[in-house]
């Protein structure tokens, strides 16, 4: 009886194992219809989610105007750009920010709430997904007191 637990017990402790390295590299923030995840505070979260980076269609990333640091709890909304139909709002984990998207035209809302400034900003783009493609996304903020973050700057 005691060996019957016991191996009920191991595959269970190796799939979590084994689900460890993906759950270290950002968060999932997917939906029924769009792969998601974010992420990328520090070096080895950023290499971890760039060696992902060819599952996903649209690569996104934050950071302020002046210093480049780069910037996390920005909130995304993304929006069908014919239909203006909300298919994503998610609050980021860290700068980055990995999204598939299928073929289409998108609308990208990014707001940052500033709270030194007790201010928000708004940046809107578009972006074209077509089949086989990858698209990258730089949204900038003026943000005061980033020197706080410890992220290394935009490249």
């Amino acid at each position: 009886m005691k060996y019957a637990k016991l191996a009920m017990l191991l595959p269970l402790s190796l799939s979590l194992c084994l689900s460890l390295p993906a759950l270290a590299a950002g968060s999932n923030c997917s939906n029924k219809d769009i792969a998601c995840v974010s992420g990328g505070i520090g070096s080895t979260e950023r290499e971890e989610l760039q060696q992902q980076a060819g599952q996903y269609t649209l690569w996104l990333r934050t950071a302020a105007t002046k210093s480049g640091a780069y910037l996390a709890n920005i909130k995304i909304i993304v929006r069908d750009e014919k239909s203006k139909a909300v298919l994503m709002n998610v609050t980021l984990d860290g700068p980055w920010l990995f999204l598939g998207l299928p073929e289409g035209r998108y609308e990208i809302e990014a707001q940052y709430h500033d709270t030194v400034k007790r201010s928000d900003q708004i940046v809107k783009k578009v972006t074209e997904i077509k089949k086989g493609s990858q698209r990258q996304m730089m949204m900038y903020f003026e943000a005061s007191n980033v020197g706080e973050l410890n992220y290394q700057p935009a490249q």
